[in-house]
């Protein structure tokens, strides 16, 4: 089976934005020589924690940096952006990278509305017209406008979808995209969606058979210890996400030794654990394949919360020693 990683960008306490910047550029070299199948990197805005406002800048950087892993965007947040434009922008990262690159797309935001309204979006377009519009610019459909740079192959498409519903595949099904379910934000989703997808899939050439990649938040500790400090700090960012007030950085464990959760609080935690696995190594992985098999999925894609960039490239290390080919 095939892991990959999803990177956020994240700012620690007392951190800055350069560095928040940098881990990502080190995460994916490290997830390079470890074996990793694909660095994906999210687009937010106007979230002090999330510093990943622009995947298309930063997969250049971590492109420079690295070999063989293929790289992509976890994903672009369609709705906020010109399809023509985000065809260009892809294309040329084809062109740095033949061959190693994914345009993953979703319908979210990615921030809230004020600050998403200065992403300039085309008026009166819906997602499914969108899709289409840059899958034809990825063809070169439109004779008087093509996307330059003219590549090769077209970066294959992803779509990003919670899972919700049986019906969330069927775009994907319908235009012959990847399907990647995010159970780290809907830990409710079923594998209704991946049947409907694998049943109604139409062939495309970037994939000629479907593919389904599930999205995992995961926590992975040396030692109970160790476990304890990031499994608090993965829940905390998880309330805070979910109450509608994110953190401005991912606080230190000094921090967060002042920090005691309700029993409300806790039952809530109960009641949405299906997002991430948690445990040490051992216990990591063998949750990992028991949800891949679950969900009748191709490859994972692990996404971790840290303060120290080193207790997450450890986690990462730990995992490809017994589950990275």
């Amino acid at each position: 089976m095939k892991v990959s990683i999803l990177d956020w960008s994240t700012l620690s306490e007392n951190g800055s934005s350069t560095d928040a910047i940098q881990n990502t550029v080190w995460l994916a070299r490290e997830a390079d020589y470890l074996g990793y199948e694909r660095l994906w990197l999210s687009e937010h805005h106007n979230m002090s924690i999330l510093q990943g406002s622009s995947p298309e800048v930063l997969l250049a950087a971590v492109g420079a940096k690295t070999d063989r892993i293929r790289l992509g965007s976890g994903g672009v947040m369609l709705p906020n952006h010109s399809a023509y434009k985000v065809a260009e922008n892809f294309r040329v990262l084809e062109a740095l990278f033949p061959g190693r690159i994914d345009c993953g797309i979703g319908r979210a935001s990615g921030g809230d509305a004020y600050s998403t309204a200065f992403l300039n979006p085309p008026e009166n377009i819906d997602f499914s017209d969108q899709v289409t519009q840059l899958e034809r610019f990825f063809h070169d459909d439109y004779e008087r406008a093509i996307a330059m740079p003219k590549v090769l192959n077209a970066p294959p498409l992803w779509l990003l979808s919670a899972g919700s519903h049986p019906d969330s595949g069927r775009l994907a099904a319908e235009r012959g995209m990847g399907l990647a379910i995010a159970l780290f934000i809907n830990p409710s989703a079923t594998r209704a969606a991946v049947e409907s997808y694998r049943r109604n899939f139409k062939p495309s050439p970037e994939f000629p058979e479907p593919r389904v990649l599930i999205a995992l938040n995961v926590v992975v500790g040396d030692t109970p210890e160790k476990l304890s400090e990031l499994k608090k700090a993965s829940d905390y960012f998880r309330l805070m996400r979910d109450s509608g007030n994110y953190p401005k950085a991912v606080p230190s464990p000094e921090t967060l030794e002042r920090v005691t959760f309700s029993n409300a609080q806790n039952t809530y935690l109960a009641q949405i654990a299906k997002r991430e696995v948690t445990g040490l190594v051992h216990e990591v992985v063998a949750q990992i394949n028991d949800r891949a098999d679950s969900y009748d999925a191709d490859e994972v894609m692990l996404t971790m919360m840290t303060f120290d960039i080193e207790d997450k490239i450890r986690a990462y290390h730990q995992i490809a020693d017994r589950i990275v080919s």
